[in-house]
């Protein structure tokens, strides 16, 4: 029989196929690239005694070898794209597939079809926004709310077709923007912008693998928030405008977040984008202009205009500040101090401002600011002794009406109680 027989060869072949994973861990014989996205990785498990009794040393070295395994980047990818491929689906829980390819995150879909409106409490909100950019106007700062929109919003007829019979509601999107123009409250919607040049443009103002507003449309955007920000603050900001464009076809070409969310879905091959225009953005000497010294608080849109242009480097002072989510000092990177928010003292962060700015995602309208707006609202209306009592007794009232059951099911249950007080109190003598 011969060494090289068919059957020897394919019991080689199988047993290299088995080993292979393994050498390619303990030797990474080939590069593989890693997986987009956030991953944590088990670290290696300490073996012990109690460890071994409790049965939890196995699971979690098996979790570790695992994360470890040789070539699990390409069967992943494997995986994933035998799943796209045939079934139009993404082995991603946020991502779902529209038409002709368009991704889209679900939360986002859920917002536009007004599954989260938050009615009344919105109404509420901006009324105390009002009130807020009253009082930081007497100290000499003005206050810009901008309202940014969902993917869903501008591309509507590209949701999947599981979504066309789906009714859709009143939006928290409604209940701000309707409420911004009782109160008169500064404010830039975006959203209505985008979807008039939607309609005008060549060029999406949405990619298809991307869950936020394009590089394009940002240019747009600023031209009109920075002219914005100069009617609102009377300050000259350094001129800037867009000569050409840069059109882009391939994906490694992408800038930014024009392809975020395809990337998580790590495909062996990416459903190419539609053309993406990127202008080229000048700016001009600054000489005799001044910038505005500005706080920006707001979600990852408001990453936008330092990450695809310069906006808040040439347009803001050194002093100013971009605050994500109102938790993380974010912008700029090399900020001296505390990057956390909720460290800082309010009062001294909004000293001196030219402009506070707001910007607002439509998925994240419902909870608006990220609660700036009652932290400023508080400093500038601090409760008085007569509050308190009052906020108190009611406190008091609603303990007494609350079941036995759900007093002993929140170990927290007074701390709650009083909060509610204090929000329906307010609610009532704002």
């Amino acid at each position: 029989m011969s060494f090289l027989s068919p059957k020897r060869l394919l019991f080689g072949g199988l047993l290299l196929l088995l080993l292979a994973p393994a050498l390619q861990a303990k030797l990474g014989i080939v590069t593989v690239a890693p997986l987009d996205g956030y991953f944590d990785q088990q670290p290696h498990p300490e073996l012990n005694w109690p460890a071994l009794r409790n049965n939890t040393f196995q699971p979690r070295m098996e979790a570790y070898l695992q994360d470890r395994l040789g070539f699990r980047s390409w069967l992943l990818r494997l995986r994933n794209q035998l799943a796209y491929t045939a079934f139009h689906q993404t082995r991603v829980p946020v991502v779902v597939v529209g038409k002709d390819d368009v991704l889209f995150q679900p939360v986002t879909i859920d917002v536009f079809l007004g599954r989260d409106y938050a009615g009344e409490e919105m109404n509420h909100l901006v009324r105390r926004l009002k009130i807020v950019q009253d009082s930081l106007r007497a100290h000499g700062t003005q206050l810009l709310l901008v309202v940014a929109p969902g993917k869903p919003r501008i591309l509507p007829a590209m949701l999947p077709e599981s979504y066309d019979a789906q009714p859709r509601n009143a939006t928290n999107y409604d209940a701000v923007v309707r409420a911004a123009r009782k109160y008169q409250v500064n404010m830039l919607d975006a959203a209505a912008l985008l979807g008039r040049w939607q309609d005008t443009t060549r060029f999406p103002m949405f990619p298809r693998g991307g869950t936020h507003w394009s590089g394009y449309a940002t240019a747009l955007v600023a031209d009109t928030l920075f002219r914005r920000v100069e009617q609102l603050t009377h300050r000259d900001l350094p001129d800037f405008a867009s000569h050409g464009l840069q059109v882009v076809t391939e994906t490694d070409s992408l800038r930014f977040t024009d392809n975020d969310i395809q990337e998580i879905l790590n495909l062996m091959y990416d459903k190419p984008p539609y053309p993406m225009a990127y202008p080229r953005v000048r700016f001009e000497p600054e000489t005799g202009k001044q910038r505005a010294n500005a706080l920006i608080i707001g979600d990852s849109f408001a990453q936008s205009f330092y990450n695809f242009y310069p906006y808040y480097q040439r347009l803001l002072t050194p002093t100013s500040r971009y605050w994500s989510s109102n938790e993380r000092v974010y912008w700029p990177e090399t900020t001296p101090g505390s990057r956390t928010v909720s460290e800082l003292n309010l009062g001294e962060q909004l000293a001196g401002r030219d402009v506070v700015i707001l910007i607002c995602s439509e998925q994240n309208l419902g909870h608006l600011s990220f609660g700036f707006i009652n932290q400023a609202y508080r400093l500038y209306r601090p409760l008085t002794e007569a509050d308190k009592a009052a906020i108190n007794q009611l406190a008091k009232e609603l303990e007494s009406k609350a079941t036995w059951e759900e007093a002993s099911k929140d170990p927290d249950f007074s701390w709650h109680m009083y909060e509610k007080a204090a929000n329906l109190y307010d609610h009532t003598h704002l």
